[in-house]
């Protein structure tokens, strides 16, 4: 069984007690834990602040004042951190146990700094977003000083003016080493608006047993006798991550002609509906291709041998990769080879405008993005780390690790479009109808640009 990411005798006992998540730099990962030898699913619980016994049959003293001229005593700078329940210092989970530590030393070396951890919800009404959103506009002296927020919703934080630009702020190299997806996926107006924490993205995986070699272009699936499946479904009426991989390896964005281009361009479209056809009519995608609305649909009819091909995203092959046989991972083909995935993730951002206050919470942002943490965090979540250094510094990557490395360097943020709902929503009607057979790829793709 080949070993997931790391090679060395530290991983081999970290993937001992989690089974099957990333052996990310695992000498650094024990060095920060505590040793070589940890087990991060038995990391020890770190005690409770002992409190202090009630004194017995003890009369109550006058409470001796302080010698005149004595100093003030030190105030107490409070952070506030608004977080989701997989992003809290808690003991209940491994990578809480992280934060937790992270939180616990970083307020040692600041004994005049407490950090509160506040939990929302991570979507919707009452949900991060909603409420940064809400309370700037409301209450703004009431927000956080740092925040995680969910990377395609970081566009509306920034839009709403309740976070704060870190490129004077940072350490330049922080910046530099992450992944080029993440830095251009949290940039507005050349400007860094937030670090991305953690990622995943979708990729290929075939049974070797049926396929000697993946394909690398729409030619090669299309000669290739399948099943090939993949979310063609889209969620929630809109054309989902996988379908954007394949239209942005037709189209580039942004276009080589300028921001200014449209983002839909009718030949293009034409050329992914026209491959959606083609798989469809040839039997090498399912009739049934558009019931798949995520990769975990597609996952179980791939574990269970009703598919050769399938899209799925890394966590899900990290955490069943164990158990798997005769699979091998690949790119997504693209319509000339491979195409570039599309990174997706969580971020913290930093939203106190008081410059006393930044320089406390980005020490701390960056404190949490050290190579070392954020490789023991994602070990520990079964996601991808966002710093370069995390992977490429290590000689004990095995051939997945390899292959996401260069998939991260690779990867793209989502298209950030004023009318995405719109204009996703428009493509995946054309989808639907192009599978159905009612419309031609060239119907559908004029239709598209006549209603945008």
């Amino acid at each position: 069984m080949t070993r997931p990411f790391g090679a060395s005798g530290q991983a081999r006992r970290a993937r001992a007690g989690l089974g099957l998540a990333l052996a990310l730099l695992s000498a650094g990962v024990a060095v920060l834990l505590g040793g070589c030898d940890l087990d991060l699913t038995s990391l020890p619980a770190v005690p409770e602040t002992p409190t202090r016994a009630a004194a017995t049959a003890e009369p109550a003293a006058d409470p001796t004042p302080p010698p005149e001229g004595s100093p003030p005593a030190p105030t107490v700078v409070s952070l506030t951190v608004w977080t989701t329940e997989a992003f809290s210092p808690t003991q209940a989970i491994t990578t809480g146990q992280i934060l937790a530590q992270e939180v616990a030393a970083f307020e040692a070396d600041h004994p005049e700094l407490q950090i509160a951890f506040v939990l929302k919800k991570p979507y919707g009404k009452g949900g991060m977003l909603d409420y940064l959103l809400t309370t700037g506009a409301v209450v703004p002296d009431l927000l956080p000083d740092l925040a995680f927020v969910d990377v395609d919703e970081l566009p509306a934080a920034v839009q709403g003016e309740v976070v704060q630009p870190l490129d004077e702020l940072l350490p330049p190299e922080l910046a530099a080493d992450l992944y080029s997806f993440a830095r251009r996926g949290a940039t507005f107006e050349d400007r860094l608006m937030g670090l991305q924490f953690q990622a995943d993205l979708d990729h290929l995986v075939y049974n070797t047993g049926e396929l000697a070699v993946p394909p690398r272009s729409w030619p090669g699936v299309l000669s290739n006798p399948g099943p090939y499946v993949f979310p063609a479904g889209g969620q929630g009426g809109l054309v989902n991550d996988d379908f954007l991989i394949q239209y942005l390896a037709v189209r580039p964005w942004p276009a080589l002609a300028g921001p200014t281009e449209g983002f839909l361009e009718q030949e293009s479209l034409a050329a992914v509906l026209q491959f959606y056809q083609d798989g469809v009519t040839r039997g090498v995608f399912p009739a049934q291709i558009v019931d798949y609305q995520d990769t975990d649909a597609c996952w179980s009819d791939y574990v269970a041998g009703r598919a050769a091909l399938t899209h799925v995203s890394a966590r899900r092959y990290l955490a069943d990769r164990a158990r798997l046989q005769s699979s091998a991972v690949a790119p997504i083909p693209g319509i000339n080879g491979a195409a570039s995935a599309i990174g997706r993730g969580w971020a913290l951002v930093l939203v106190t405008p008081d410059p006393a206050r930044q320089a406390l919470a980005v020490e701390l942002m960056a404190r949490l993005l050290e190579p070392e943490t954020n490789a023991a965090w994602n070990l520990a979540a079964g996601t991808l780390p966002t710093r370069q250094s995390v992977l490429a510094a290590s000689d004990t990557l095995d051939s997945y690790g390899r292959f996401i490395h260069q998939q991260l360097l690779a990867a793209q943020p989502r298209p950030r479009l004023p009318n995405y709902a719109k204009a996703a929503a428009a493509l995946q009607g054309a989808v639907q109808q192009v599978v159905a057979g009612t419309q031609s790829p060239e119907e559908a793709a004029a239709q598209i640009l006549e209603n945008q």
